[in-house]
């Protein structure tokens, strides 16, 4: 556990919400900072906790929250017929557990919470006790997309920024909850994406194009996709209100 003084804080009130911006400087410093993708996510984190974030976006009603993107299909079966294809074509991986689902699970026993389903209070403990946490509820938005949200969780896991979002539930809702958050997720994954690739890159040593990973989870599994899943759903017409 680190000190608290080593996480950097800053509320932004987006509409009649309050989201408590907490970064891990020292997670982050740990994992890295001078070059690549973790320098671009520190230059960026930096202007947020700056407060360098633009308010026309979270008030403009012309912006839409990434969490209202549904998928266009509507039934059960269409999206069986999605989930599959993206399984398939490896576009999706699902896993019964993993690191993110073990620490979850870990931090639902440490608080004697039985029901495995706790709400999004559970994320200050990432920021707190996971190594490889490094940010939780981070402001993004796309001018170009319209769209705006909040990540849940940003980690540094495999060598790539990871956005992560937290959907509590029973087990035997795991796959509607994905499913019908996959929108949401890939769109907090594009804006990352969009976020790092503004920063002076050639000088941080870091690629043209950031690599960023995605993940949904609780404390049953998790889904692990590429960003770039946002771009595949909307050419296939899979996104509606985009």
């Amino acid at each position: 556990m680190v000190e608290e003084d080593e996480i950097l804080y800053r509320e932004f009130r987006h509409g009649q919400v309050a989201y408590g911006f907490k970064w891990n400087v020292s997670n982050h410093r740990r994992l890295g900072h001078e070059t690549g993708d973790l320098a671009s996510l520190y230059a960026h984190l930096e202007t947020i906790h700056r407060n360098i974030v633009p308010e026309k976006p979270f008030v403009d009603p012309l912006y839409t929250r990434a969490s209202r993107l549904k998928l266009s299909m509507r039934s059960r079966k269409e999206k069986t017929y999605l989930r599959r294809k993206l399984e398939k074509s490896k576009s999706i991986t699902t896993c019964p557990t993993d690191d993110i689902v073990e620490k979850v699970r870990e931090y639902h026993r440490a608080r004697n919470d039985t029901t495995y389903q706790a709400d999004h209070a559970i994320l200050k403990e990432f920021i707190k006790n996971d190594p490889a946490t490094i940010a939780i509820e981070v402001p993004v938005w796309s001018d170009s997309y319209r769209l705006t949200g909040h990540v849940d969780v940003i980690r540094f896991v495999d060598g790539h920024i990871q956005v992560c979002d937290y959907k509590p539930g029973s087990l035997e809702t795991v796959t509607r909850r994905f499913i019908d958050a996959l929108p949401q997720v890939a769109a907090y994954g594009e804006m990352v994406t969009l976020h790092l690739s503004h920063t002076l890159r050639s000088a941080l040593e870091a690629p043209l194009l950031p690599e960023v990973k995605c993940c949904i989870f609780d404390t049953h599994a998790s889904w692990h996709f590429d960003a770039k899943l946002f771009v595949q759903l909307s050419v296939m017409g899979a996104i509606s209100d985009i």
